[in-house]
């Protein structure tokens, strides 16, 4: 069940709110507690307590999403979710933790004298659970929209003609999807640090079917701000790929020269995760350990020289909440220089078991750079190859080499003499970005690529990547699928 109560706001609250908006314009009230509401109720449990340390982490989430298929409405839901977990400690005792979604006053008391009973009893430990007692400093946030928020209501409805008329006018079956997220989130600790922040995130996508029911074209657009979406700029590329899709034909899989369409890097690039940049895993396992050195392979040249790999909670695109779950702040940070290895994400405690100073928390938005080469450049200049337009059913499959698998979907053409020769079926492939991204072959504009909607493979929506087109030599495309 969740809890949709707003709490008194009578307590005055002295804390930093890093949201650049936090108050809704919109004629209907926001689906979703503002941050001071948070942080009223974390005061709420302040004067509650009586344990030494007290934390508060919560999160207001709704998504309103929906989607058509054959004309029919398959999914249109509005939900919220409120997620509040509190922890405390008494002295150096470990602490206890309990998280709850009900915020009303009699809720409130009775986990806090939960915990504080459970916590009481709790054995010594000197490092105190990590919890962190340093003051911090939080970069304001750029990832809250107005036009977003409204949209939530009634745009996301109205916006659907536009991407599947266009489709069914050029004789094609259209699916559509469409997407609106909106959160708040906070931690605030009793004396301590405290940071509260909003953000807005939408996605439109439509794609179109074949008459033969064996080709399809899949195209979509991603951006915290939904005014900046063209729905008919989508419906037509959808529709352009559909009719260059139909008919396609059996291909032997094998290494061979992709050209990767922006959506297929977005694919790509997301499911690679931050987590190779943890120090947890570059000091232990994973793609950017040197087992020779047994440390991260910093200053080492790990993809072609073209790439380089930033985060930045300010990204005018892929901008993200400036701090995580725990209160550790997020600043601008590269991680791949150049091809070269720069960086790696020290936590507190890592940090200290290491004996470095503490960098940032790993990157979840993400920008690849870009360059000059456009697509059908890239085909241009391709003897043979196989053009790709996304990947779908991407997964991690080796975290050691960082390794994907997933299938061609959207669009899978030969390229043959410069030209696209005919449209083939999908491909199943196993390929790790850490291999791939040196073997590139040419490097187009970097944009937001849209990722879909696929809450069976995780929570909607993706932390947002800006990623250019690319060409990649001997790429492993493993075995043909005659699914569509």
């Amino acid at each position: 069940m969740t809890t949709r109560l707003t709490p008194p706001m009578a307590l005055a609250v002295s804390s930093t709110i890093v949201s650049s908006t936090t108050a809704s314009s919109t004629a209907r009230p926001s689906p979703i507690l503002s941050p001071e509401a948070l942080l009223g109720i974390a005061h709420q449990v302040f004067d509650m307590a009586t344990a030494d340390t007290v934390e508060l982490s919560m999160s207001h989430t709704a998504n309103g999403v929906a989607r058509v298929m054959q004309g029919r409405v398959h999914v249109a839901a509005s939900g919220d979710l409120l997620d509040l977990s509190i922890k405390t400690a008494f002295g150096s005792r470990l602490s206890m933790q309990l998280t709850s979604n009900q915020i009303d006053l009699a809720s409130l008391r009775q986990a806090v004298r939960y915990l504080e009973r459970v916590a009481h009893d709790l054995p010594g430990d000197s490092t105190r659970d990590g919890l962190p007692v340093a003051p911090r400093t939080y970069i304001p946030a750029t990832t809250w929209h107005e036009s977003t928020a409204a949209a939530f209501y009634e745009a996301r409805h109205t916006i659907i003609p536009s991407l599947v008329e266009p489709l069914r006018n050029a004789g094609l079956a259209a699916t559509a999807f469409v997407g609106v997220h909106l959160q708040s989130v906070a931690f605030v600790q009793r004396d301590g640090d405290s940071a509260a922040a909003q953000e807005t995130d939408s996605e439109i996508v439509t794609t179109g079917w074949s008459d033969d029911e064996k080709g399809n074209g899949w195209a979509g657009q991603a951006s915290r701000e939904w005014t900046t979406l063209d729905p008919a700029a989508v419906a037509a590329e959808a529709v352009r790929l559909t009719k260059l899709a139909a008919n396609p034909v059996a291909f032997e899989p094998g290494r061979r020269t992709a050209i990767l369409g922006r959506p297929a890097v977005a694919q790509f690039v997301s499911a690679m995760s931050g987590r190779a940049f943890d120090s947890s895993s570059a000091w232990t396992n994973g793609p950017l350990y040197d087992p020779q050195k047994r440390a991260p392979r910093l200053g080492q040249r790990v993809w072609d020289k073209r790439l380089t790999l930033r985060s930045d909670p300010n990204d005018p695109v892929a901008s993200f909440i400036p701090f995580d779950g725990r209160g550790n702040p997020s600043i601008p940070m590269t991680w791949i220089q150049d091809g070269v290895h720069v960086n790696v994400a020290y936590g507190g405690l890592n940090a200290a078991r290491w004996g470095v100073t503490p960098a940032n928390n790993r990157p979840t938005a993400m920008r690849l750079s870009g360059g000059p080469t456009s697509i059908e450049e890239m085909i241009a200049q391709c003897n043979e190859g196989i053009y790709v337009n996304r990947f779908a059913y991407v997964g991690t499959i080796d975290s050691t080499t960082g390794e994907i698998r997933g299938v061609t979907d959207g669009g899978c053409f030969l390229v043959r003499h410069g030209k696209i020769d005919r449209a083939i079926k999908d491909l199943y492939f196993v390929e790790s970005p850490w291999f791939a991204f040196n073997r590139v072959l040419a490097v187009g504009p970097a944009e937001r690529g849209a990722l879909g909607y696929a809450p069976w493979l995780g929570p909607w929506p993706a932390p947002p990547v800006v990623v250019p087109p690319m060409m990649i030599g001997d790429f492993n495309f493993t075995a043909m699928s005659d699914a569509v």
